[in-house]
């Protein structure tokens, strides 16, 4: 399921995937409402789960149930549940939804007193794999839970839930968190998380003594590569800054406008 980055795809399971645009919407949002299985611990429910980290209570990301849609059983007790669960840790109750539009358990929530937030991030897919037009300037490799001392002194420059997220995850076989070295120091880094055939980028980041050189298109590139020759993987990010932006859709990605993430909370 090779892909040549000169020619166009060659893996026919990928392809299906972005020919059927409701396919991969729907296993983007079955990815989301997941995803944090990765830096968290999980409580499964007949309703959905509940991801939980006591060592890290700032991160909503870290610490929110998800309920299914389609749940018939007692709405009304499982949002119980979920705000006991998470008072007993002195967190704030906290429900992430991830669909196409509105959705019935946001609409519940807001009727039983839950604050929204709805995200105005938007979705890129990379659609056709290219190449940006930029020299390799630092060294890339994989980094691992042994290089905790070298991104201790980089995650200086992140939030403190951002950094123990990460640190979560690096565990994770699935997860590759690759670093920029600019002669021997880090210098940037960006992380790819693989869920069959469809894949997470995340954490694109580049010191802030370092930025306009190029490093965090030099890691797109280096990721594209790198799912071409190993993961065979649709790719999809969150993006919100036009520079960022743009550089992204030199590496073939598009917007999905199809997709909206709720967070709703009750203090």
């Amino acid at each position: 399921m090779a892909f040549n980055l000169k020619g166009g795809y060659h893996g026919v399971a990928v392809i299906e995937v972005w020919e059927d645009k409701k396919l991969l919407i729907d296993k983007i949002i079955q990815f989301e409402n997941h995803f944090a299985e990765l830096q968290a611990k999980v409580v499964e429910k007949p309703y959905g789960r509940i991801f939980y980290d006591q060592d890290n209570p700032l991160s909503y990301d870290s610490n929110h149930a998800y309920i299914k849609e389609d749940f018939d059983g007692d709405w009304n007790l499982a949002i119980n549940e979920i705000i006991d669960f998470y008072r007993e840790m002195a967190i704030i109750p906290r429900v992430y939804t991830f669909t196409r539009s509105k959705n019935n358990v946001g609409l519940f929530l807001e009727e039983n007193g839950f604050l929204k937030q709805i995200e105005e991030l938007s979705f890129y897919v990379q659609k056709n794999k290219k190449l940006i037009d930029r020299a390799r300037t630092i060294d890339i490799r994989r980094l691992h839970l042994s290089d905790e001392q070298e991104l201790s002194h980089f995650g200086q420059e992140l939030s403190e839930w951002g950094y123990k997220s990460l640190m979560k995850a690096i565990g994770n076989k699935d997860f590759y968190l690759f670093g920029g070295y600019e002669a021997d120091a880090l210098v940037c880094i960006a992380s790819l998380y693989k869920q069959g055939d469809i894949s997470r980028i995340n954490d694109v980041f580049t010191k802030s003594d370092k930025r306009g050189k190029g490093y965090g298109a030099q890691l797109i590139n280096f990721i594209t590569e790198f799912n071409d020759k190993t993961l065979h993987t649709v790719s999809y990010l969150y993006a919100n800054n036009p520079i960022a932006i743009n550089m992204y859709k030199k590496a073939g990605y598009v917007e999905m406008k199809e997709m909206v993430r709720g967070c709703y909370w009750v203090e």
